[in-house]
């Protein structure tokens, strides 16, 4: 429904600056050949109702009310007000719509149902690490080789709660944690330390 109304309401400001520019094209020739114009509170009117950059533009190119304070200093100034409105609707945050409950569940994050990630103290190294591995019948998904961690599936027999406080014991081990899902489109968000 948002979508809808947000495209009428774009077709509505295409309409409205473009016959605004051409109102002003209009006055500017009628008062040309001198003949009866349209109304300055007119003109301004138009410009309030959304068609201010079609105000702006008729004022530039038709070279139409340029020396008029009110048109000068007006038109531009309702411009602003209107960008800085636009840009004031635009910036609404989603999260501030939602309810509690819809915030509370959109907070909680993701994770891989049978990949963990395990840090290891780098002077005792991923030897017992290792072991462990072979040991539980995991496997090594990834090796980080800049720090010392690994990305370990867990063996099928375990559940990924059950395979995180076994590796917790394991020599050398400095923490496990769940191999979270992040997304691009995600809002970053610090995460809460879990021990």
């Amino acid at each position: 429904m948002e979508i809808i109304s947000s495209s009428y309401f774009i077709v509505y400001l295409i309409i409205l600056n473009v016959m605004t520019f051409f109102v002003y094209g209009l006055d500017k020739l009628k008062a040309k050949r001198r003949k009866w114009r349209i109304r300055e509170a007119s003109l301004l009117l138009l410009a309030v109702l959304g068609g201010s950059i079609g105000a702006w533009l008729g004022m530039k190119v038709w070279h139409h009310k340029t020396q008029h304070k009110k048109f000068k200093y007006g038109v531009p100034l309702i411009l602003l007000v209107q960008i800085v409105l636009l840009f004031l609707c635009s910036c609404s945050s989603k999260q501030q719509l939602m309810s509690g409950t819809e915030v509370l569940s959109s907070t909680v994050a993701e994770y891989s149902p049978t990949v963990l990630i395990v840090m290891y103290d780098k002077e005792i190294g991923k030897q017992p690490l290792l072991d462990a591995i072979k040991k539980y019948k995991a496997t090594i998904k990834y090796d980080y080789h800049q720090i010392p961690g690994m990305a370990i599936q867990k063996p099928d027999d375990m559940t990924l709660e059950e395979t995180m406080a076994l590796f917790k014991k394991v020599k050398g081990v400095q923490t496990v944690e769940y191999d979270y899902v992040h997304r691009l489109t995600d809002p970053v968000r610090p995460r809460l330390e879990t021990r």
